[in-house]
């Protein structure tokens, strides 16, 4: 049976899209049954039309579709989205040579949503050092911000979901920017493991390879729409430096193409280093007299930072190698903890550990820090060689054991 999907036109509220769909084929096995895929806004989407209201769920479909060389149907879809299509699927077939990306798309009636008169900006916006990295960027232009609940933060979680609003809110509050926030079901709706599974040869997983970018982007034409704007600005993960070498479904080959309703998409951020970013971060705060508090963790589950991961680490020590304490930034902390997670990495509890994403914190702390005025358990770092560090010495190997054993007989 051949892999089709039939789309009905989406049901649009006050604030909320539904749609339903009907799926046909072996690539049924790609689709949470018990899910109806929705998005919720804060904003008021009532006037949105249908055939831009299609988009977040098309741009989902789409990669889903070419590999498993599937047909949608829908009745309707916005014109400048449709015609970008073939533009950022290039991207998805550079970037993975190896695989066949097939499939089509059958829309019954294009609609034009574009206006000549849009201007002003938004950025989605997660707290992290790519996000505020763009924000502090384009900050003349007070661009709206877009925060998603169901991409890293699960519904589930609600306590954390509630600390990334507060969070976004005073953000809002202190660069004098409005925001909406977005509760969708985009990662829901489908069975990422087979997924993943099915994208294998890609090298990479199906959420970071191939549905990240564009996945969450889509979700920005209904509000675009309202909002009357014409640039969305999305944070880059990588660097240009990282072309590749990583994939990601985030890419500006992709990214910069997708356009909808009027609007183009820009990849932000790219030409910077992580660390370019942070120092870009700490100067801006420094001369506006801005706290920004950054989100990075992603292994926390209550939506702040645990101080104990290693990206939780690397972005600490980037702050330190900035001239900058990461107490001011969103890091809680003792020095007890500082010293427990420096020994960790010190001594091979860091996989990631190495020169590709630890030599520019390294080169920044060496022309902007002075070793003596840094804290004492973080010192080895300024001069370490990183083509060696990071490895296991035997006498923490075997310290490690002996407390594992320790604990063994005390419980």
């Amino acid at each position: 049976m051949e892999n089709q999907i039939v789309v009905e036109s989406p049901l649009i509220e006050e604030h909320r899209i539904t749609y339903n769909y009907n799926i046909k084929g072996d690539w049924k096995e790609a689709f949470k049954t018990n899910e109806t895929f929705y998005i919720e806004y804060s904003c008021n989407i009532s006037c949105v039309p249908k055939s831009v209201a299609i988009v977040p769920l098309l741009a989902n479909l789409l990669p889903m579709a070419w590999i498993y060389d599937a047909e949608i149907i829908v009745e309707e879809c916005d014109e400048d989205f449709f015609n970008s299509i073939e533009d950022f699927k290039q991207g998805y077939e550079d970037m993975y040579p190896m695989m066949d990306f097939k499939g089509k798309l059958k829309v019954n009636q294009l609609q034009k949503n574009s206006d000549s008169n849009k201007n002003g900006s938004a950025a989605f916006f997660s707290g992290g050092v790519d996000a505020f990295n763009t924000l502090v960027s384009h900050y003349e232009e007070n661009p709206t911000l877009f925060t998603l609940w169901g991409a890293d933060i699960k519904f589930e979680d609600e306590e954390g979901w509630l600390k990334v609003k507060n969070h976004l809110e005073q953000t809002a509050n202190d660069f004098n920017v409005d925001f909406i926030t977005i509760k969708t079901c985009f990662r829901r709706f489908l069975n990422e493991g087979i997924l993943t599974r099915v994208v294998a040869k890609s090298g990479d997983g199906w959420w970071h390879g191939f549905q990240h970018g564009i996945g969450i982007i889509s979700h920005a034409a209904p509000a675009m729409y309202v909002l009357g704007k014409s640039t969305v600005y999305f944070a880059s993960s990588f660097t240009a430096a990282d072309k590749g070498r990583v994939t990601c479904a985030s890419d500006p080959t992709i990214d910069n193409y997708i356009k909808f309703c009027g609007a183009n998409v820009i990849h932000d951020g790219y030409e910077f280093t992580r660390q370019m970013k942070i120092h870009n971060i700490t100067q801006f705060s420094n001369n506006s007299g801005k706290q920004i508090p950054l989100r990075v963790c992603w292994q926390s589950s209550g939506g702040s930072n645990c101080c104990n991961c290693e990206k939780c680490w690397r972005t600490m020590l980037g702050i330190y190698a900035e001239g900058f304490n990461p107490r001011e930034f969103g890091f809680e902390y003792t020095d007890k903890q500082l010293k427990i997670i420096s020994t960790k990495m010190h001594f091979g509890e860091n996989e990631l550990f190495g020169v590709l994403r630890y030599y520019p914190i390294q080169r920044a702390m060496n022309n902007n820090t002075r070793k003596k005025d840094l804290p004492k358990t973080i010192r080895w770092f300024y001069n370490t060689d990183l083509k060696t560090a990071g490895k296991p010495a035997v006498w923490f190997k075997a310290l490690q054991k002996i407390r594992y054993i320790i604990k063994r007989i005390i419980h």
